[in-house]
């Protein structure tokens, strides 16, 4: 474990709470204005950082938005059965909220596991980033994942999405791409970031799989914590 993830988290036992993020199967729905979940009253909530959401020792500091909006940072890996269905739920909050926060994607990146980084940046860099959404989708399926994660298939994927499969590869060897995984890397440390899906909030309060299964719960939660940080910033 890095240094970083100790300080970040103070005496918070990660092997405590390791067991409540179990990658758990979701129950994934459709979404919809229409089909807006329940919120209970702020007066009702009861919710408690260590069961519900974690806090950090140290937030992560960065300058306020000019339009003081606050960022949501989802985190993210291919291999991950539950990512799809955390990004739902987030997508849906953040149409819920477009006045209150800013929703912003980051593929998880270490030293030994680059693959989420790379072929995230580069379908970005081909203008093709609505393709990510689908590759998260697909690889929710562990052996989908193996099959992908090999460079041969991950190519043949990219051209049955109808991109230059020449173009791709290109791309995803190309110095900005590894710039950005560089970049990817040392953000996977700065939030320290063990698990995924692993959400911030506001740079000082987390979310993980333990919380991000099911959509009025979830809902509920970043409610509350979003309300939670405007309060504190008002103080």
């Amino acid at each position: 474990m890095s240094k970083i993830i100790k300080w970040r988290w103070g005496n918070l036992a990660l092997f405590g709470i390791a067991t409540q993020f179990a990658f758990a199967e979701t129950n994934p729905k459709d979404f919809s204005v229409q089909n807006q979940p329940h919120l209970p009253s702020a007066n009702t909530l009861g919710f408690e950082d260590g069961r519900d959401y974690f806090s950090y020792k140290e937030p992560v500091v960065h300058p306020l938005r000019a339009d003081k909006k606050i960022r949501i940072q989802f985190f993210f890996d291919y291999d991950c059965r539950v990512c799809s269905s955390a990004q739902d739920i987030l997508e849906f909050y953040s149409q819920m909220r477009p006045d209150k926060i800013v929703l912003e994607q980051y593929p998880v990146a270490t030293i030994e596991n680059q693959f989420s980084a790379k072929v995230f940046y580069t379908l970005k860099a081909l203008k093709a980033g609505e393709l990510s959404d689908a590759l998260l989708f697909e690889t929710a399926e562990k052996s989908r994942y193996v099959e992908l994660a090999s460079p041969a298939k991950m190519l043949k994927w990219a051209e049955q999405q109808g991109l230059d499969k020449q173009i791709f590869a290109k791309t995803e060897n190309s110095s900005d791409i590894k710039e950005k995984i560089k970049d990817s890397i040392e953000l996977t440390e700065e939030y320290g970031v063990f698990t995924y899906p692993y959400v911030v909030i506001g740079g000082k309060y987390v979310l993980t799989a333990s919380t991000l299964y099911n959509d009025d719960y979830s809902v509920a939660v970043l409610d509350y914590l979003v309300n939670k940080l405007e309060k504190e910033r008002e103080k």
